[in-house]
């Protein structure tokens, strides 16, 4: 592979995105502890709260943290539910409670505030350009999977 003479970092790529979906993980922990919560639990919360969708809904917006050890996020709503958070419609799709709009209200103002440390200093086209490149290299990378 030709080394690229515009890139200033020294490690490869991939050692960046491992790099930052640890931090991003920490990050979770640490801001959601306070309600409990871990990243897994509030990408499921979150996802819900857009609106009320079906478990293979909520399977298939999530695809990307589905896996062989991780099938499903059903577990996940059990909890949640669990908690009085998380409930099914008469249609049995799933929606937040009261309790649970509550809690991804708190949480939401803990993620959001760190979210903004994270990419402080990034002006807003800087962020849509780096959320485009990491969309198209996401497209590259399944593009060579799939072929």
């Amino acid at each position: 592979m030709q080394e690229r003479s515009d890139v200033r970092q020294t490690r490869p790529f991939g050692y960046w995105v491992k790099h930052i979906d640890q931090r991003i993980e920490e990050m979770g922990r640490r801001v959601l502890a306070e309600e409990g919560l871990n990243r897994r639990l509030w990408q499921v919360l979150n996802t819900i709260a857009s609106g009320p969708l079906g478990p293979a809904d909520l399977d298939r917006t999530l695809a990307p943290f589905v896996s062989d050890e991780e099938p499903t996020m059903r577990p996940y709503v059990d909890e949640l539910a669990g908690r009085g958070w998380v409930t099914r419609t008469d249609d049995g799709d799933l929606a937040l409670t009261d309790a649970g709009r509550d809690a991804h209200a708190r949480a939401g103002e803990r993620m959001y505030a760190a979210r903004a440390r994270v990419v402080e200093g990034l002006s807003s086209d800087d962020y849509d350009t780096l959320m485009n490149l990491l969309e198209r290299i996401a497209g590259n990378l399944d593009a060579v999977v799939a072929a």
